[in-house]
């Protein structure tokens, strides 16, 4: 019996292997199955049958011992009679291998033969290589730019000196905060926030509030520090007016778009806004406490009230819009030390005063306070960081200094308290996956980076500085050491380059992998001349667009005049690319989305 497909119109050599094939299926076939005569794998005249015998049964030799006929009594039973599947299987084989054949020769008919078209071929394919790598090229270059520009101190473009795109003039600029919001240019000043467009300065909405106004998270002013600031999503500002019994406090929670959300707060509250749009509380038990004298020895050493108790300070960070609380800690009072507890009156005289000794250091999302007998560490998201348990938490170097920092890549800093020499200043590096980094000395954390994680930190110790590894391979392990290298201040990690501020007031680059000299820039290019004590105190901040360093400096750092210069370092060589200099003084320099902005005598300027 024979079942057959639709007909196939197809044949060897026809273009279009595409359409139905056609293969039989034979119930019975005496002795030993063949395919079909022209098919794949068939045993058709002149070719070779199943078991190597030649055409017309002869042997591979061809000696004809394949045809001898058996005699009946010898003659084996015949081979059982393949099923109705196996030749369905085989007819299937078959039909794929002619398919096979038949897109193989379709691919050949389309191949160039002549050595012209070979030509072109390998040309062809030479292309897309080269496409491809260059697709690859482009497609690293855009997120190394994406990472850039997510830093705070990204900047899309300083290879020439930037010019005045717009401005927004203000009646108090000097009072007034640049913040940087997704993609939005906060300015707080004048009793109003307004929210601008980077890059062109166009106003897209304004907040009315109080004229005393304090809006965050955002970085602290004075001296440069590491830009470890994220955005304001959304913007807290903390508003009040009035004063004595009639003072009021509010706080105004402000999103990228405009859209606000404000409530009344506890008059005497201390707040200070942080990042995620929190609230953070600092509460001194029983309420403020009154100022009053303390006794003053020959020395004139300040010394407390004997059996003087404190109280506790309450931590808490609540939602700013909601007021709901997301934790909250309470400090234990401790051992004080009477500096921790001391201000000064009008005349210089010491005073206890325990609510104006308290202070505060908020680096990224690490916070670290320190007052009159309270001691404590914290992430933003509530985890404490230092020993509850001891109330003596010294701080960095025997002065009140954050002690406590966050790093670009997620990391925190803290101090070895089980350090062997306690008089030493030993840092701790807590990796973002738990691991922790011991080192030999304190951490130098930089003020700008391209994003991108060198797998390293650098520590000073003593007067060198070391690398020490912080990959998942070899954490802790000393990559490198410079003796000769006295950093102070880490400026910027960029490229695979290292930039210092070194203690006799030189910047120099290193190779961040070997820690290998690459260029040195002078003091007097700087202005430093003979003061390098003050060089670390007249650099503002550093901002870069991976192949530049920009850094405002003092243009006089002992006082005498005023001024700012911008000044743009080639991170390859050194060389100065350009500089801008400007009558006003340092106020604030910021970099929203890769923008420039700028507080001056008379407002907001944008520069690019």
């Amino acid at each position: 019996m024979t079942e057959r497909t639709q007909q196939d119109d197809t044949g060897n050599g026809t273009p279009d292997p595409s359409k139905v094939q056609t293969f039989e299926l034979i119930d019975e076939v005496p002795g030993v199955s063949a395919g079909p005569a022209d098919g794949p794998g068939t045993a058709g005249p002149g070719t070779a049958g199943p078991d190597g015998e030649g055409p017309d049964g002869e042997g591979p030799d061809g000696d004809g011992s394949a045809a001898t006929e058996p005699d009946a009594e010898s003659a084996e039973p015949a081979p059982r009679e393949p099923g109705r599947a196996a030749l369905a299987l085989a007819g299937a084989r078959a039909a794929v291998g002619r398919n096979v054949w038949r897109g193989g020769s379709a691919v050949r008919r389309r191949l160039p033969t002549t050595r012209r078209g070979k030509m072109l071929l390998v040309g062809c394919a030479v292309s897309v290589v080269v496409l491809a790598v260059a697709a690859g090229v482009l497609v690293d270059a855009r997120l190394r730019e994406q990472a850039l520009l997510a830093t705070p101190a990204g900047v899309r473009d300083l290879e020439a000196k930037p010019t005045e795109q717009w401005s927004i003039d203000l009646e108090n600029p000097i009072a007034s905060t640049l913040v940087e919001m997704p993609g939005v240019l906060a300015i707080a000043g004048d009793a109003k926030v307004r929210g601008v467009d980077p890059a062109s300065g166009e106003v897209l909405w304004t907040v009315d509030l109080e004229e005393n106004l304090s809006c965050g998270p955002s970085a602290v002013l004075g001296i440069g520090e590491p830009s470890t600031q994220e955005p304001a999503d959304p913007l807290v500002c903390v508003t009040s007016s009035g004063e004595g019994d009639e003072r009021e406090q509010s706080v105004t929670v402000i999103e990228a778009d405009g859209a606000t959300k404000s409530r009344e707060l506890d008059p005497a509250a201390d707040v200070v806004p942080v990042a995620g749009g929190g609230l953070l509380h600092f509460e001194i038990a029983g309420g403020k406490t009154e100022r009053r004298p303390v006794v003053v020895d020959k020395l004139g050493v300040p010394h407390l009230p004997k059996d003087f108790v404190g109280p506790d300070l309450t931590v808490r960070v609540e939602d700013a819009a909601t007021g709901t609380e997301r934790w909250s800690d309470t400090l234990a009072f401790g051992a004080p030390r009477p500096d921790s507890c001391i201000t000064y009156d009008d005349s210089g005289a010491p005073v206890l005063d325990v609510a104006g000794a308290l202070g505060r250091d908020l680096h990224g999302d690490v916070l670290e306070v320190q007052g009159c007998g309270v001691s404590g560490a914290f992430r933003l998201d509530g985890t404490r960081l230092d020993d509850p348990k001891d109330t003596e938490d010294p701080p960095a170097d025997g002065v009140d200094t954050a002690s406590f920092l966050s790093l670009p890549d997620g990391a925190w800093v803290g101090p070895d308290t089980a350090a062997a020499d306690a008089a030493l200043a030993n840092d701790v590096v807590h990796l973002s996956d738990g691991g922790a980094v011991n080192l030999d000395g304190q951490v130098l954390v930089p003020w700008a980076t391209d994003g991108r994680d060198p797998g390293l930190v650098l520590e000073r110790v003593g007067v060198r500085t070391q690398a020490r590894s912080t990959s998942d391979d070899d954490p802790g392990a000393l990559l490198w050491s410079a003796p000769q290298l006295r950093a102070t201040t880490l400026l910027a990690e960029v490229s695979g380059t290292a930039v210092v501020l070194d203690e006799q007031g030189a910047v120099r680059a290193v190779d961040l992998g070997t820690g290998a000299d690459r260029w040195t820039l002078a003091p007097k290019t700087l202005s430093f001349g003979d003061m390098a004590w003050a060089a670390e105190s007249s650099i503002f901040g550093a901002y870069t667009d991976g192949d530049t360093l920009l850094l405002p400096v003092s243009a006089d750092p002992s006082g005498e005049a005023s001024g700012l210069r911008l000044l743009a370092v080639d991170l390859r060589d050194g060389s100065v690319r350009w500089e801008l200099e400007q009558e006003t003084p340092y106020t604030q320099l910021i970099s929203v989305d890769g923008h420039l902005a700028q507080i001056t005598q008379h407002g907001v300027v944008g520069l690019g």
